[in-house]
């Protein structure tokens, strides 16, 4: 449910300044960097500190490569003959060493490695939940000029997020860590990916997140809603309507043209027949034939709530965000790009080629449009703001949601012209 969006590091120390907040209390949250299938069987790991394994421990300065052998790990320095050490491994660094580096990839807090059944290795990082944000919010955020309101929205964001998957609906039950570090969660690169805007935005807003009747929210975001954002049950078909997360108007979701990301607000896309005839034989069981039209209807967001592909054999109307995406090819897999199209306002037009696909969005359009957000930065309107458009009826609570609250209200968008904001660079 979470977008991919290219940080544009081109900012002044001057527009990052932001003001001093009270600390809030020390949360923790534990990261998968490397699980399953995909995870590698030896990795270089470095830094100073102290280590622990299963029959020793000791204390580390320099790097140490750390492979998977018949159910254990080894570990040896550069030159020196490996020594088992059991099936886990935990590198803590010092306190005032440099953060440990995973294959040259810098990260704060603890890593532990331990041997799966399939012999990979699963890699977890824990550390301050702030820390883990500040390599988050330039992950999942712009960070442009006269735009660093929309990076407090999306620390508060995250972090509220962070907390709901931790507490309230885990992702990865039973596998040792509460996030992955991926988009199925928020996309986290570490220490290697911050910024020194998004690291103020988060120290900015520290402790702040978002609560609804007293309990954290689900702070869904996404990449660009097209102008609409859209209700969670026309989003997740099954889903309760939550009312924090109900539909808006997001008139700012063009400024994505600015930063030569026009493709996630508008965008155009050639399907072949054949391509939907395959599709739709895939998922419902039934060959239509030769395909001759495809009929749209929409929600009441403005996306396509079911389809009708007309074929010589039979007509079969397909519904639901994925499936409808499948068969109109319009998932990252098809197009090649790092998201799925949303389907807002779909017109279909048959050529001599296909089907030409055009419509809006990018992403599954519930919660914040990260585009949008970015453009009414740019007019102006502040974070707490831009929070109150997007999320309804909510508060602004101190502390994790344990300290006090404010709610926030519905700005008035007629009050503001826009701005032009622009990347440097």
């Amino acid at each position: 449910m979470i977008s991919k969006l290219a940080t544009l590091l081109s900012v002044s120390v001057t527009l990052c300044s932001l003001a001093r907040v009270a600390p809030a209390r020390q949360q923790t949250i534990t990261v998968g960097l490397f699980y399953g299938d995909s995870a590698p069987r030896a990795v270089t790991v470095s830094g100073q500190g102290d280590w622990e394994a299963h029959r020793r421990q000791g204390r580390f300065n320099g790097a140490y490569r750390v492979v998977s052998s018949d159910g254990e790990l080894e570990m040896s320095r550069p030159g020196e003959r490996a020594a088992k050490i059991g099936p886990w491994l935990n590198l803590t660094p010092g306190a005032k060493t440099p953060p440990l580096t995973l294959d040259g990839s810098a990260y704060r807090g603890t890593l532990k490695v331990e041997v799966q059944p399939s012999g990979g290795l699963k890699i977890t990082n824990t550390l301050d939940l702030e820390h883990y944000l500040q390599g988050v919010v330039p992950n999942e955020m712009f960070a442009i000029p006269r735009a660093l309101e929309a990076l407090e929205v999306q620390a508060v964001v995250s972090r509220t997020l962070a907390i709901f998957i931790k507490t309230t609906q885990p992702r990865h039950p039973g596998q040792g860590f509460d996030v992955c570090a991926i988009g199925h969660c928020q996309f986290y690169r570490g220490v290697n990916s911050e910024s020194d805007c998004a690291n103020q935005a988060v120290q900015h807003t520290r402790g702040k997140v978002l609560t609804y009747q007293g309990k954290v929210i689900l702070a869904a975001y996404h990449a660009n809603a097209g102008g609409q954002t859209a209700p969670t049950d026309e989003a997740w078909p099954g889903s309760l309507r939550l009312k924090y997360l109900a539909p808006v108007a997001s008139p700012y979701d063009d400024v994505a043209d600015t930063f030569h990301y026009g493709d996630c607000y508008q965008w155009t896309e050639l399907v072949r027949p054949e391509q939907i005839r395959k599709q739709v034989q895939s998922l419902t069981g039934r060959d239509v034939g030769e395909v001759r039209d495809v009929i749209v209807w929409r929600s009441e967001s403005g996306r396509i709530k079911e389809l009708k592909v007309v074929g010589s054999q039979r007509e079969v109307t397909v519904g639901g965000p994925r499936q409808t995406r499948l068969v109109l090819g319009l998932v990252q897999e098809a197009t090649g790009k790092s998201y799925d199209h949303d389907t807002r306002l779909v017109n279909i037009d048959r050529t001599r080629d296909g089907f030409l696909v055009t419509g809006y969005g990018a992403g599954e359009g519930v919660g914040l449009s990260q585009h949008g957000a970015v453009g009414m930065a740019g007019a102006n309107f502040t974070y707490p703001q831009i929070l109150g458009h997007y999320y309804r009826g909510v508060d602004l609570t101190e502390d994790y949601g344990s300290g006090s609250s404010t709610r926030l209200r519905v700005p008035d968008l007629r009050l503001r012209e826009r701005v032009k904001v622009t990347a440097r660079g």
